[in-house]
């Protein structure tokens, strides 16, 4: 019954703005992971998107994808001032954000991610609200290789598959980037983390934030790592407040 309602909410969103072909390109990625055979600029609920050829760019760009994450992002966003967002792939919720005045940081490593991230960023003229760049997060600075799913884009990964394309992307840890983002100790900080099984590394690598900035909130993605490590690993750290979201992400709230 859950997923009846998520795909009526999908469908409900590409009717309202009387897109019909991601609607069939929809049902053709249930049926046999396909969909639209030519590059598209669509729009949604959220804005204006970019969606590549037989990808499942046009299912990120909906309003409804992920819904659990959103509404609480909708929910709390009086709450923070800054949106971090790690593992942005077309840039969803920095675009979602933005349209409430939030400034948005968006990291993405794989490149062919970035170059449509950066392509939503103007096509919904929101430059001045969103800074993207070409990064992952991890436990090091260094040049990694990474699967690149052509049909899941926001399903790539680090390291290396024989039956998926590959590319190398820069990792970077959030520590040695503070300095050029320049973040104020009063800024409310969301942060949010889907890197595909990084969590942990990306946190470790972000220790000296966590421990100085006092208002941070995490969104996790769980799916791939496992709550326990994400949550042991914060709490040597900082003490946190820990809530779930949906099936597959929590909040951490760093308790000042």
């Amino acid at each position: 019954m859950k997923k009846v309602i998520t795909y009526a909410s999908y469908f409900f969103d590409y009717l309202k703005h009387g897109d019909f072909v991601s609607i069939i390109s929809a049902i053709k990625y249930v049926l046999n992971k396909s969909s639209h055979g030519s590059d598209r600029i669509i729009r949604t609920s959220l804005g204006t998107f970019f969606c590549r050829k037989n990808t499942n760019d046009f299912q990120f760009a909906n309003y409804y994808y992920e819904w659990g994450v959103k509404k609480y992002l909708l929910d709390h966003r009086n709450e923070f001032t800054l949106f971090i967002d790690g593992g942005a792939c077309i840039g969803s919720y920095s675009i979602l954000l933005s349209r409430f005045k939030i400034p948005c940081i968006a990291f993405e490593p794989i490149p062919a991610n970035f170059g449509v991230l950066e392509k939503n960023i103007e096509l919904n003229n929101l430059r001045s609200m969103i800074t993207p760049f070409p990064l992952g997060l991890g436990d090091r600075n260094s040049m990694e290789q990474f699967t690149f799913d052509p049909i899941n884009t926001g399903a790539s990964h680090c390291g290396n598959e024989t039956d998926l394309p590959g590319c190398v992307a820069e990792i970077s840890t959030f520590d040695s980037l503070i300095g050029k983002l320049n973040i104020s100790l009063t800024e409310k900080i969301m942060f949010k983390l889907d890197i595909e099984g990084m969590e942990v590394e990306a946190i470790l690598g972000a220790a000296g934030f966590i421990m100085k900035y006092p208002h941070i909130t995490f969104i996790v993605e769980d799916k791939h790592t496992g709550q326990n490590p994400i949550k042991n690993t914060l709490n040597k750290l900082a003490s946190f407040e820990f809530g779930e979201i949906d099936e597959f992400n929590f909040y951490a709230r760093k308790i000042v």
